[in-house]
């Protein structure tokens, strides 16, 4: 649970700074193609769905398929540039402005926030081309951790931290319906 809720944060910052770094259409600056896609978690031989992710032109949105912090927390979407967490058994919406530090440091490159990379070559992820890279020296995420980063996505699609996993599956270019980006007002 421990490390499932710091690859989780650790994701969160990813999705958070990336979409920060590249100021285009998407997601308050992201410059990565538009996708959707499942994220599944945990040692290598028993991966779980644990969220769908969408990034688009108007935002990008992280929902809870099995919650990590409790059956109360169904959805956590992230707004820019406030977090929003939604709960569906009180109805209430909570929204945090998010502090300059909360981004990290991101400059479209595989290994960001680590102090080395250094590239292993080439895999397929889903069925698209990716590239592997070592990442070494960091204070946010596991200290040594493989990652496989797709170039055309400009985004990454898995990770190993010292044998605990996080992969997207059914990865969908695309611009993900509008709606889902909607920040619904608070009913509390």
């Amino acid at each position: 649970m421990k490390h499932t809720v710091r690859t989780l944060a650790a994701w969160a910052v990813a999705v958070a700074a990336a979409c920060t770094w590249t100021g285009t259409a998407g997601a308050d600056g992201y410059r990565g193609a538009p996708f959707s896609a499942e994220a599944w978690f945990g040692p290598d031989d028993a991966l779980e769905l644990r969220y769908k992710l969408y990034i688009g032109a108007r935002g990008y949105r992280l929902e809870a398929v099995r919650p990590v912090e409790g059956p109360d927390i169904i959805i956590v979407q992230f707004a820019v540039p406030q977090f929003v967490y939604i709960d569906l058994n009180t109805g209430s919406v909570n929204f945090l402005p998010m502090g300059e530090n909360d981004w990290g440091r991101f400059h479209g490159i595989a290994c960001a926030d680590f102090e080395y990379r250094k590239k292993l070559g080439a895999a397929e992820v889903e069925g698209r081309a990716a590239e592997v890279w070592q990442c070494i020296g960091s204070t946010r995420f596991m200290p040594d951790t493989r990652i496989w980063w797709d170039p055309a996505l400009g985004f990454q699609v898995r990770s190993d931290e010292q044998g605990y996993i996080t992969e997207l599956r059914n990865i969908k270019p695309g611009e993900p319906a509008a709606g889902l980006f909607d920040t619904p007002s608070a009913r509390n």
